[in-house]
């Protein structure tokens, strides 16, 4: 008997792997179109409040999207083009004291108990700068390759500006449409189940935002204050690295306390060690359980998987999605399994979500009206009214 049940699970969830498989590998193939769609949905979580609060206060809806659409791109890349001239300054500046600091290394692990010897080692980075050498002409004959990837990152780019626009401007008609093409019997599951994942998913990404820059704003405190180069940068990393999470705070903390030591030697290193350690655990133990209380909570072993998965099949961007599309789903899914049960019970749930509270005002993208089908026109009927000689 329970060879016949494990056997009957055994092939029903071979046929649910399939299925993801190939619709991982369709998303995959598909990179261009559905890496601009997803990341313009996560962003249009951002962007939709405050374009509601523009249109509640009298702007139209195309002019209030204008502005925080394109007005928060040119921001964006505005900023980052300032910050570049800046960057390159100031790593020109640190090139001598990393190398000061390199040298410094070397000979502590030349006094270190270990056994390590300068000399090898000194000849074994000298080797592996040979070696690097001999690919240069490889990585020249790449350079079309990498010519067309950059074409295809700006591609991407365009293409999730336009569909964040247009998400932020037309997203309740766009939830209706496709409420309207469903059968009658699954509306109500789609709204429901619409509205807590989009729920999640602006919880999501507004807690974490808010967690990165308060972790990044105390890490750039910190290494304003002990005089360590490159903050701005640093700071920008910190801040990005929150959204990657696990390893991202600890990358970009890593890089920050390595900076340190290249410029202010031991002692420094330790000082912005121990504001990185104490900001993250302020964070982690504080700031995480406060402001994410209400987004959806994923263990921690979900995370790392999906994270891993994510960055193995997209790279850099799908460690940035992975756990914010396990958020949805695992809301999206949650909804559905309280749905189920209620109807088992007998109970016919309506349109508002189960799991969780819906989409309000402040989130934006509110949850889309009841769909009713069109009645068909009739024509009025023709009425041909002669009209004969009079008689005289």
């Amino acid at each position: 008997m329970w060879l016949d049940t494990l056997a009957q699970f055994a092939w029903r969830l071979l046929v649910v792997l399939v299925g993801v498989a190939g619709l991982v590998l369709l998303l995959t193939r598909l990179y261009l179109v559905s890496l601009p769609i997803i990341l313009a949905l996560v962003i249009a979580t951002i962007a939709v409040p405050p374009t509601r609060r523009l249109e509640r206060r009298g702007v139209p809806r195309l002019l209030a999207t204008l502005i925080v659409v394109v007005g928060g791109a040119a921001t964006f890349f505005g900023g980052l083009i300032l910050l570049v001239p800046a960057f390159t300054r100031q790593v020109a500046d640190l090139g001598p004291t990393v190398s000061e600091a390199f040298q410094r290394v070397l000979d502590w692990l030349d006094r270190s108990p270990f056994g390590l010897d300068r000399a090898e080692i000194e000849t074994l980075i000298t080797d592996a700068l040979d070696n690097v050498g001999q690919f240069s002409g490889t990585i020249a004959a790449q350079v079309g390759s990498i010519a067309i990837a950059v074409g295809e990152v700006l591609t991407a780019i365009s293409l999730a500006i336009v569909l964040l626009f247009f998400f932020v401007k037309d997203g309740e008609q766009i939830v209706g449409w496709f409420i309207a093409r469903a059968p009658d019997r699954l509306r109500d599951d789609m709204r429901a189940s619409g509205a807590r994942g989009w729920g999640a998913l602006a919880g999501y990404v507004r807690g974490t935002a808010a967690i990165a820059l308060i972790n990044a704003v105390g890490i750039g405190l910190g290494l304003l204050i002990v005089g360590v180069p490159l903050v701005l940068p640093l700071t920008l990393l910190v801040f990005l690295g929150g959204f990657v999470p696990v390893i991202g705070a600890f990358t970009s903390g890593l890089l920050a306390t390595l900076v340190a030591l290249a410029t202010g030697g031991p002692t420094t290193a330790l000082i912005v060690l121990a504001i990185v350690v104490l900001v993250q655990q302020v964070e982690g133990n504080v700031l995480q359980p406060m402001i994410m209380r209400r987004a959806v909570s994923l263990h921690p072993i979900v995370i790392l998987t999906v994270l891993t998965a994510g960055a193995v099949i997209v790279g850099v961007l799908g460690a940035f999605l992975a756990v914010p599309i396990a958020a949805t789903l695992a809301a999206v899914g949650n909804e559905l399994r309280l749905r189920g049960e209620l109807r088992s019970r007998g109970i016919q749930p309506g349109p508002s979500p189960l799991g969780g509270r819906g989409v309000d005002p402040e989130l934006g993208l509110p949850e889309a009206d009841p769909v009713t089908p069109r009645k068909p026109r009739r024509r009025p009927a023709r009425t041909s009214s002669a009209a004969g000689p009079s008689d005289g």
